[in-house]
């Protein structure tokens, strides 16, 4: 019960976040074919209605390109506030809209160290509350206007965007003022917000690819690198309101901002919405900050353990230069090259060859100073290695041989024509003017993009691959089941990491000095030898408790159990109501529209074997293999492999032998969720030691269960098959 119950509630919420899949086909290269002069087929007349002659085509001939025409980046004003706020201004009156973009110089990497989470948590905050409106008032004020108002951070950039429609541009202006100036960041709000950051942290850690990416940005900026912060549940707890609104205080100040203003508005209306809702926005000095330069780990293998993963997320990355750099367009260029789209490398080699993933993917970042490049796939474990030897070869090969000139040629005119396509969209043309201001570059840096990619060719390519992708430059990093450790070896040293992102301490563990048979005759002494020699039923029932991302229900819980192996279990939580059955033989679990269904043999004999209050007791009974680890800070460590094949970690209190914990992965159809079981509080009923707490805890959930327990009254038979069934 404790297990199946959760595990339904996991996979109903895990169902809701699907996969897009795409079809291919396999591309050809083909030859190119020159236009021919063709003579009309004779006999036919076509229809046409104004009696004008037209040219048919030939469906024989390939049509060449368009010729080029010129390219002239649209036009755009720019100014300066008397608070020093930059401002970008495009007329566009195409729409009855108007959008804006305000970037401030600040974000996760101006964080206070150990706090990482402030500055996105005050994004979180801005329209919580402010001097003027409380949060549910601000959110009446705007709900169907037609404004909307969103804040986000990244990296060296904190952005609030906002939408009108031209009758409620007033009304945006008005809010950003106010969220700029009287933000106020409730205690109230702040605590639920803490608590959902951290629910969404625990769900964050169950996403090996995001793992995986995290680790790689500590190993190429640098373990304590300002880029490479992590954020993690310790790291949110420490974060006060006060620090939110430090950083709020020393931050957001105006002459280190820009905003982009587009849309159906003039410029005399800009100014005066500026001039009314932001002159309160005072300048001011800000702290110094620095990120620090880069400071790559040394070459090896970056490895997280997740037991029981059936994939490993792969990604192979190296240091890249600058945004400013002239290095920086074709290192970008060679990365989509490599892993960005159908048409790429990885693409046509690890998916079309191979068969070894789904998505392959390579990117490089955006930051003024360096960045990173990086490439990888998600791959089942059995072809970890496989996968990494695939990418170590095209990059070779790459280096070897240089870029492909016709696939070289297509993703420069792909990658041109989407730009000056994104053009048509004035919000985008802000964008990449405010881009240019926050990198310091003037706008001819955006605005002639498109030359400097058509002057990338195939030498500078193959220059960038061996500049940067050299295997001494290369890094990589896995995230993935213990079992493919030794598949790793053979490119480099492991350094093996937590999923807290923190280097994995040797676990030195000393002798026991017991063995498997004594423990378990400890723990049944501990427990209460006599009084658990005589018991027949059991029953625990009481409060339980389950906080999903920051929601909490609340409900009851009722476990009956027959010894050895026979358990109902009930699970209501309001909205939630799970019943199970096991009878030593069969298990049944009920149904959302209350009927009831027998499990499957496979997921019915996990069930029985968990049938107790007190697992121990029943693991030789049921034929599990048990192994003594060693002791610890005064515990012992237990590991158990369940008949069904299912391992666990078992800690005992090595002084009174009772059982503390327990650690095992859940399997669900997205993939294995580790799960962690606590036992507390035990208390001595009718001369056993019950835990009378019991919390189980994963990256989604955490379920607390607070027991009063009875035995041997008030069990039948009955009781462990459902009355359907009878």
């Amino acid at each position: 019960m404790k297990k199946r119950l959760v595990a339904i509630a996991i996979i109903a919420v895990l169902a809701l976040v699907g996969m897009n899949s795409y079809a291919q086909t396999k591309s050809k290269k083909q030859k190119k074919q020159k236009a021919t002069a063709t003579t009309p087929a004779t006999g036919t007349t076509p229809m046409i209605s104004n009696s004008e002659a037209i040219d048919k085509p030939d469906i024989n001939v390939q049509p060449g390109p368009l010729p080029p025409k010129e390219f002239n980046f649209p036009p755009y004003e720019e100014f300066t506030t008397e608070n020093g706020l930059h401002v970008y201004f495009i007329e566009d009156h195409t729409l009855p809209r108007v959008t804006m973009s305000l970037i401030i110089r600040a974000g996760d990497a101006y964080d206070p160290a150990n706090k990482e989470g402030v500055a996105s948590m005050m994004a979180d905050m801005l329209l919580k509350g402010t001097q003027k409106h409380t949060a549910s008032q601000l959110a009446e004020k705007l709900d169907g206007s037609g404004v909307s108002i969103s804040a986000r951070t990244s990296g060296e950039q904190f952005t609030i965007s906002g939408s009108a429609l031209k009758q409620s541009t007033e009304l945006m202006f008005s809010t950003l003022g106010e969220i700029l100036t009287g933000a106020t960041f409730p205690a109230d709000e702040f605590d639920k917000l803490k608590e959902q950051t951290i629910a969404s942290i625990a769900a964050k850690q169950a996403n090996p690819s995001e793992q995986a990416q995290a680790l790689s940005r500590k190993v190429i900026y640098g373990m304590d690198n300002p880029f490479a912060r992590y954020q993690t549940k310790a790291t949110t707890a420490s974060i006060t309101a006060d620090d939110v609104k430090t950083f709020y205080h020393s931050w957001l100040k105006p002459n280190i901002s820009s905003i982009a203003l587009v849309g159906d508005i003039t410029m005399a209306e800009a100014k005066k919405l500026l001039a009314t809702h932001l002159k309160s926005w005072k300048t001011g000095e800000v702290p110094k900050q620095n990120v620090g330069d880069i400071s790559t780990a040394k070459p090896g293998v970056y490895f997280i353990p997740r037991k029981g993963s059936v994939q490993s997320s792969i990604v192979v990355c190296a240091a890249a230069p600058g945004v400013t750099t002239d290095d920086w367009t074709a290192v970008d260029l060679m990365s989509g090259y490599i892993g960005s789209g159908f048409g790429s490398l990885l693409f046509k080699t690890l998916r079309e060859t191979y068969s070894y993933t789904y998505s392959p993917f390579a990117a490089t970042t955006r930051v003024k100073r360096y960045n990173r490049i990086f490439m990888g796939a998600d791959v089942r474990s059995s072809v970890t290695d496989s996968a990494i030897n695939v990418i170590y070869h095209e990059l070779a090969n790459l280096a070897k041989t240089g870029p492909d000139e016709e696939e070289l040629s297509r993703r420069i005119a792909y990658e041109v024509g989407m730009y000056q396509l994104s053009l048509e969209k004035v919000s985008n043309v802000a964008a990449y003017l405010q881009s240019a201001w926050v990198y310091d570059m003037p706008v001819s840096w955006v605005a002639e993009w498109t030359t400097r990619m058509q002057e990338v060719g195939p030498d500078k390519v193959t220059q960038m691959c061996r500049k940067y992708l050299s295997p001494l430059d290369l890094r990589l990093v896995v995230v993935g089941d213990p079992s493919v450790r030794p598949m790793l070896e053979q490119f480099g040293p492991i350094f093996e990491f937590t999923q807290d992102m923190q280097p994995a301490a040797a676990q030195k563990l000393q002798d026991a000095g017991i063995t498997a048979d004594e423990l378990i005759a400890a723990y049944t002494a501990a427990l209460g030898a006599e009084g658990v020699a005589g018991l027949k039923t059991v029953t625990m029932q009481g409060a339980a408790e389950m906080n999903f991302q920051g929601q909490v229900l609340k409900g009851t819980v009722l476990r009956k159990f027959m010894m050895p192996d026979k358990e109902m279990s009930l699970l209501d939580l309001n909205v939630m109501k799970q019943q199970q059955w096991t009878n030593g033989d069969k298990a049944w679990e009920s149904n959302p529209d209350g009927s009831v269904s027998e499990l499957e043999p496979a997921e019915a004999s996990r069930i029985k074997e968990n049938a107790t209050p007190f697992p121990p007791l029943i693991w030789k009974l049921k034929g599990y293999t048990i192994a003594v680890k060693g002791k610890t800070d005064n515990v012992i460590i237990v590991e158990t492999v369940s008949p069904s094949g299912k391992t666990s970690r078992h800690t005992f209190d090595a002084t009174t032998k009772l059982l503390m914990q327990s650690e095992r992965d859940e399997t669900t159809p997205q993939g294995p969720v580790p799960i962690i079981e606590k036992y507390s509080n035990y208390q001595n009923v009718q001369g056993v030691n019950f835990p009378m707490k019991y919390t189980m805890e994963s990256s989604l959930y955490t379920i607390t269960y607070t027991y009063s327990v009875s035995t041997n009254q008030g069990v039948t038979e009955a009781d462990f098959t459902p009355a359907e069934t009878k």
